[in-house]
């Protein structure tokens, strides 16, 4: 049976078509786009060799981690390439990624970059290289009804944004859903509630968006002029004081693609 292709093509075809439009974030884009490069085959080959989950950082530091650091040099900023060069045992930050603890932002960049197409490589097995995270004392974080649903289901890892698929009705909102940052897995989450720490009350939450003349209902293939992001909004929680940013799908036919997650 043939191997099936990277599932990064539609995050390709986005990126290009953000860079044309927000030049400010070329540099950004333009990383992104060469760590897209060096997982395919990272994705390819993990799918091949299926590395054993307890030996999942080994290999990634292995196979992977040479490939994002070039990746970096050739497209990143100076700090972050000396940052990913210095660090002398790549393993140590791909383990403790795995393992869910906090790390300063090089080495957790280099690990997130570097684990990322293996872990979407083993799919549901993905759980299985982070059995060993603990989000709490004698809490299992993969168990997803014990964080209210706010870690992955898959792996336990915690979300990095919120995004909605395109409704097709003008006054009906789609499906919220959570973005893991360790794995990729999406998942449905409450509209109303707070991915940080499961606020309900109305008004301890509020969302931000830009301002725009005239009245716009429900989603529009042309986003009004005066809008720079009519495809992102920000829902800010009082109670644990952390704010999500929230990427919604036909807003805006010039920055959408087949797939609106982010990796």
């Amino acid at each position: 049976m043939a191997t099936p292709d990277p599932p990064w093509t539609a995050h390709r075809r986005r990126a290009r078509a953000l860079g044309e439009r927000y030049p400010h974030a070329t540099q950004v884009l333009g990383v992104y786009l060469a760590l897209v490069d060096a997982w395919d085959d990272a994705w390819r080959e993990c799918r091949e060799e299926r590395p054993a989950p307890a030996g999942l950082a080994a290999w990634a530091a292995s196979r992977v981690v040479p490939r994002v650091v070039k990746a970096t040099e050739a497209s990143g900023p100076e700090p972050l390439v000396v940052g990913c060069r210095e660090v002398s045992d790549p393993e140590r930050p791909l383990a403790a990624w795995l393992a869910g603890e906090e790390q300063p932002p090089v080495e957790r960049y280099l690990a997130r970059a570097s684990l990322y197409p293996a872990l979407v490589a083993l799919d549901e097995a993905a759980g299985d290289a982070c059995r060993d995270v603990q989000v709490a004392p004698g809490l299992d974080p993969r168990d997803a009804a014990s964080q209210g649903g706010r870690r992955c289901p898959r792996c336990g890892g915690p979300p990095q944004l919120t995004w909605r698929d395109a409704s097709g009705e003008a006054l009906v909102s789609a499906r919220r859903r959570l973005l893991c940052a360790r794995c990729g897995h999406g998942w449905a989450f409450s509209a109303s509630a707070c991915p940080s720490c499961g606020e309900t009350a109305g008004a301890k939450r509020t969302v931000y968006g830009e301002t725009h003349e005239g009245t716009v209902i429900g989603p529009s293939s042309e986003a009004p002029s005066t809008v720079e992001f009519p495809h992102l909004r920000v829902d800010a929680c009082a109670t644990c004081e952390r704010a999500w940013r929230e990427s919604s799908g036909g807003v805006d036919s010039r920055v959408q693609s087949a797939d609106p997650r982010p990796a």
